[in-house]
């Protein structure tokens, strides 16, 4: 009998952060990861993956007063997941985070995890939330065919009421606001084939939004129809996306583009609504008067193009070009009602906004991001620049706003790494506060890391 080898490997880092405001020097107390563990244990064709991190925030000098709970820390598993490696691929069934994308970041394509909006401006698979699931790659020749399913549907992280997060969501829902999907299976398939000059890919994804989205409305008013009050419903629209990929690399240049078109839908209808009931306490007016859905559908797209290359005195360069627009949008629209105190005008176009593809859409329809990297003293040393302006016009008003970052990462040792980064961002005076580089100026930081590798 045959007793198959096993391994272990173990590997993680312990992350010290500092941040702070170039405004008036305050700390930002935004959460991050101070801890990650990953445990790899291989035994013959089969494989146990798991990845721990413990996130930690500074706690606030009056958070004793609202809480005498001593935690500043809370502990997340990212992944755990069990691997079988076969004759014809891969099969893997737990936590996962994938990626199914020819672009290196803000990839339309790329849907099957939900993303952390707490970590939105960070890179790869830090800022990705994993999925519960099943994940098949067959492998034939130069052909891969990826398959995922999942029984559950999975939402982005949002920062709820949080004054130091960067940019501030429209509306904050309560959960009894919300109507969940009844069935709310996932699940995509994707085709790579590598070929002479260039790799493609295929994908498509069913499932339901990463953000919440407005649904519909309930009028509530009192018996005798003297006061009403307006109260909205949100939910989670399905969505289908069909998207395709290219890499094309060259002697000088590697090109990447990614183009994907999401039909959405909304199929909750006025019963559906009218099922939620008052959200909150409105006194007297706690009768439904009517209800009504909206019933939204819309097309959308979003593509992205990617370039990299080494400029003159070893520069690396990579940039990208981003944007997303909407090709078709319908929906019920809500009636006049004539009730006191009641002005129901209201236009659902006017809040619709894509549920899924890149979380680079909430910063901007149309972005250029450009990185600049340079290594000196024996690649001890790299200077990293990074360039994000917004392209958009907004009623016929240039956006312009853009986010300026210059940092260091400078190698103490093999396994220590000391990063400083300062980050300024500029919005636009002529567009109104809700504009989201104005929103953003605050942000305008400097921070220190201090990070360790074991």
């Amino acid at each position: 009998m045959l007793i198959a080898q096993s391994s272990t490997q173990y590997s993680g880092y312990v992350h010290l952060y500092d941040i702070h405001r170039l405004s008036d020097r305050s700390i930002i107390h935004l959460p991050w990861r101070i801890f990650r563990l990953n445990v790899d244990h291989q035994r013959g064709d089969f494989a146990f993956n798991s990845t721990l991190a413990m996130e930690y925030k500074i706690r606030e000098d009056d958070s004793f007063f609202s809480s005498s709970d001593p935690q500043e820390f809370t502990w997340d598993l990212r992944e755990l997941y069990a691997s079988w490696f076969t004759t014809f691929g891969e099969i893997k069934v737990g936590k996962q985070i994938q990626s199914w994308s020819s672009v290196d970041d803000n990839s339309p394509i790329d849907n099957i995890n939900a993303y952390d909006y707490y970590y939105i401006f960070n890179l790869g698979s830090d800022r990705k939330y994993s999925s519960l699931g099943l994940t098949l790659d067959y492998y034939l020749n130069n052909t891969k065919l990826g398959f995922y399913y999942s029984p559950l549907h999975h939402t982005n992280r949002l920062p709820i009421n949080d004054p130091d997060f960067p940019i501030q969501l429209p509306i904050t829902p309560r959960a009894s606001q919300i109507i969940s999907p009844n069935k709310p299976d996932e699940y995509g398939i994707t085709l790579q084939q590598k070929m002479n000059v260039a790799d493609l890919s295929f994908t498509y994804f069913s499932g339901y939004d990463r953000l919440f989205s407005l649904s519909g409305s309930n009028v509530f008013t009192n018996q005798f129809q003297t006061m009403s009050v307006l109260d909205t419903v949100f939910s989670f629209r399905k969505t289908d996306m069909i998207g395709a990929g290219i890499v094309i690399p060259t002697k000088w240049i590697i090109l990447r583009a990614e183009y994907a078109q999401f039909s959405t839908f909304d199929n909750n209808d006025s019963t559906s609504i009218s099922n939620k009931g008052p959200s909150r306490s409105f006194g007297s007016a706690n009768e439904v008067f009517f209800s009504h859905a909206f019933e939204t559908k819309a097309k959308y797209y979003q593509t992205i193009l990617q370039l990299e290359t080494e400029l003159p005195g070893g520069i690396e360069f990579i940039g990208q070009y981003f944007k997303y627009d909407t090709l078709s949008f319908d929906a019920e629209y809500l009636p006049d009602v004539d009730l006191p105190l009641l002005e129901a005008g209201f236009d659902p176009y006017s809040v619709f906004f894509p549920g899924m593809g890149t979380p680079l859409a909430i910063m901007a329809p149309e972005v250029i991001i450009m990185i600049f990297n340079k290594s000196f003293l024996n690649e001890q040393l790299l200077i990293e620049t990074l360039f994000l302006l917004d392209q958009a016009t907004y009623n016929d008003t240039k956006g312009n706003g853009c986010l300026i970052e210059l940092k260091s990462t400078y190698d103490l040792s093999a396994s220590l790494k000391l990063i400083t980064a300062l980050t300024k961002v500029t919005g636009n005076s002529s567009l109104d506060d809700d504009y989201t580089f104005n929103e953003m100026e605050d942000f305008s930081h400097i921070r220190f890391e201090l990070k360790y590798f074991f």
